[in-house]
């Protein structure tokens, strides 16, 4: 695949503070059908990263409510650079067997890859266009 990390990417991506708490991170994924967002500080630089997993992980071990995003976050997050080139991104996400990986610019947020990012790219720029209904 050609092309960088930014042509992967989705832009507009839901990130929490290190302070949120759980309970409210489960109704925030909850309502908008997140499986995870990236956890960010007051300049955006991405501190760790929380997943579905991370999540349900610590509400089921019964953590108190008052736990927090950064209490239960994967640090330090798996993130690429916005010109890092899309095999490359590929193989992070490989080999970091993670499904999500936070795009930076000078270590700031800027976007996110999941797998649904990843697919829409093949679909719209690798595989053939869909033959003519007849």
């Amino acid at each position: 695949m050609k092309g960088h990390a930014r042509h992967l990417m989705t832009e507009h991506v839901f990130a929490l503070t290190p302070g949120t708490l759980l309970s409210e991170v489960a109704r925030i994924f909850a309502a908008n059908g997140l499986s995870g967002a990236p956890v960010v500080d007051d300049e955006h630089r991405v501190l760790g990263f929380l997943s579905e997993t991370d999540l349900l992980g610590s509400l089921l071990r019964g953590d108190q409510e008052e736990s927090t995003a950064g209490d239960v976050m994967t640090q330090p997050a798996v993130v690429v650079d916005e010109f890092t080139p899309t095999d490359e991104v590929m193989n992070v996400l490989r080999q970091g067997d993670i499904h999500h990986v936070p795009v930076v610019r000078e270590g700031r947020l800027m976007g996110i890859i999941t797998p649904r990012d990843i697919l829409k790219y093949v679909v719209e720029h690798t595989l053939p266009p869909p033959e003519e209904l007849a």
